[in-house]
């Protein structure tokens, strides 16, 4: 079904409805209505316009999907077009264009296919609710609320992938190639949603300025100044997950720190081994005669044996010292 049409009714049954079941004058204050379009088709983007009598509403920008975060005022009713997230089961966060169109008692949203947060809503408010004693504005609040969600539900799926790869750095080796290619791609998602979401600060600074009289004569202008804070928060979580990305390169950089230093120590400590067992080899390649060992039979034997033993000591004592 492309189209999903809401009646809830505080005074009576909440139900679904058909488009020609539309009687928009007769909506009463303890009734609204939600149309949700789940495809931008021309023709019945059309009725939908017709039966709600909005004039003046250009079906060519709802049908445009590539707009920025903006707001429309209209005479008896305004329409806003923003822009969610969905970071579902599906591995990449994709963006979803909704348009939303708010009159008195009803509101309008279009966008392609379902929204995880409208299904939620929908399948939390089963059965006989109070949504009808909401006033349109009031409704949209809390729909914009969710929207808001739906970036810090984006930012969760980043933060567990960004915590699952500070795991393999710590405890496995990774390669730098595929380690590099999983965060510049994580930077690209993150990079992505500050593009989708920074442009909606248009919408909510409108929505809660006073000269908006839609909002600000309704009893909803307190639930939009709290949106405001909301999407301030967002964005700092958007600006730190940014920032807790670039960390990862930061770590992977101080392990292969580490590592280096650690190649570096052992080459010196087996250097410093050949020095020694060298020294024992020049001293022994002297003009002198030691009947104990240039006579002996096994004299050879004995001396790679001397070597071997500093090689020994040397190691014991590295390695109670912790230089390796």
């Amino acid at each position: 079904m492309e189209t999903t049409i809401y009646l809830y009714d505080s005074n009576g049954s909440d139900k679904e409805i058909s488009l020609e079941e539309i009687n928009v004058k007769r909506l009463s204050d303890t009734q609204l209505l939600w149309i949700n379009v789940l495809k931008r088709e021309k023709d019945e983007i059309k009725k939908i316009i017709d039966a709600l009598e909005l004039e003046n509403l250009s079906l060519k920008s709802i049908l445009n999907e590539s707009e920025r975060p903006k707001i429309e005022i209209f005479e008896n009713f305004f329409r806003f077009f923003i822009v969610s997230v969905d970071s579902g089961k599906k591995e990449k966060i994709k963006k979803i264009p909704i348009d939303i169109i708010v009159g008195k008692n009803f509101v309008v949203t279009i966008h392609e296919g379902e929204v995880q947060y409208f299904q939620e809503f929908r399948e939390r408010e089963k059965g006989e609710s109070q949504i009808g004693e909401l006033d349109a504005e009031s409704f949209i609040a809390t729909l914009l609320d969710l929207h808001i969600v739906s970036y810090f539900r984006a930012l969760e799926k980043i933060e567990a992938e960004v915590d699952e790869l500070d795991d393999q750095v710590l405890k496995t080796e990774l390669d730098t190639n595929d380690f590099l290619t999983k965060v510049v791609g994580l930077r690209q998602v993150v990079s992505n949603i500050r593009r989708w979401f920074l442009p909606h600060r248009d919408v909510f600074y409108a929505l809660s300025r006073p000269d908006f009289q839609q909002i600000a004569q309704s009893d909803s202008a307190d639930h939009f100044r709290m949106l405001n804070e909301h999407f301030e928060h967002a964005f700092d979580a958007i600006e730190s997950s940014r920032d807790t990305v670039l960390s990862l390169f930061d770590l992977y950089a101080t392990k292969s720190a580490q590592k280096t230093n650690e190649l570096v120590q052992s080459l010196t400590f087996i250097t410093l081994i050949i020095g020694f067992t060298g020294v024992i080899a020049g001293i022994l390649g002297m003009n002198f005669e030691v009947d104990a060992i240039f006579k002996n039979e096994y004299g050879f034997w004995i001396t790679i044996g001397l070597m071997i033993l500093v090689a020994v000591i040397l190691t014991a004592f590295a390695k109670f010292m912790r230089w390796i």
